[in-house]
């Protein structure tokens, strides 16, 4: 904005050089420092030649006043280069602040890039060991079942034990009563296995009695047959 302020002055002043020299002509192509110098060079050739009438003095009037303005002109450009220059060095300065940023955030994005990829890298991970996880969930509810049916297995053997303790506590009790009956009985047998001697020489004292009884009826018997005789 302030190169385009400079810019508008110095086409102002060579417009107003030019109103005052009409005659005076100059390429516009030239800068305007250069153009100047020509135009004050032409213009003291221009009043030379003219000097004497009273328009000259005008003119040199006119002049002066243009080279005040000039030299006004060129203050304000010095001024302008000056503004100008700190300007480009303040700009340089934020270019350099801008490019030591932008330094700075390239490293930070890189160092983010790596970050991101360290994170998938560890997602990728985390996703395996999750599948991982599940595999071993199902495994854990496939073995919970089976625990679950070797509890009832379980449950029902006890059930089964209890039933069998309570069956062999009773074949146990009636083992009891029939050892203590063969017990009775063994004593029983020994006792008559005891008497039986005494119970044999009794029977056979018997059988001889009966042996004598008999006898002696059959002698009656005979001699009651021969009375009758």
């Amino acid at each position: 904005e302030k190169q385009q302020h400079l810019e508008a002055a110095e086409v102002e002043t060579r417009e107003l050089l030019q109103k005052l020299f009409p005659k005076v002509s100059l390429p516009s192509n030239m800068s305007h420092s250069e153009w100047i110098c020509g135009f004050e060079k032409l213009a003291k050739e221009y009043l030379t030649d003219t000097s004497g009438s009273e328009d000259v003095k005008a003119m040199e009037q006119k002049l002066k006043e243009a080279e005040e303005m000039h030299v006004l002109l060129q203050l304000e450009c010095e001024k302008y280069k000056s503004v100008l220059a700190e300007t480009e060095g303040i700009l340089q300065r934020l270019q350099r602040s801008v490019e030591e940023e932008e330094s700075k955030w390239k490293i930070k994005v890189e160092e983010s890039q790596k970050e991101l990829k360290q994170m998938r890298s560890s997602v990728i991970s985390l996703e395996h060991e999750v599948e991982r996880l599940k595999e071993e969930i199902k495994e854990v509810e496939t073995l919970k079942k089976e625990r679950e049916h070797l509890e009832s297995e379980l449950e029902k053997a006890e059930i089964e034990r209890s039933t069998y303790v309570s069956e062999v506590r009773e074949l146990k009790t009636q083992l009891n009563e029939t050892l203590s009956k063969l017990k009775v009985d063994q004593n029983e047998r020994q006792k008559v296995a005891g008497d039986l001697p005494k119970a044999q020489e009794s029977l056979a004292s018997l059988e001889r009695e009966i042996g004598q009884v008999v006898g002696d009826a059959n002698v009656i018997e005979n001699s009651d047959v021969c009375t009758e005789s």
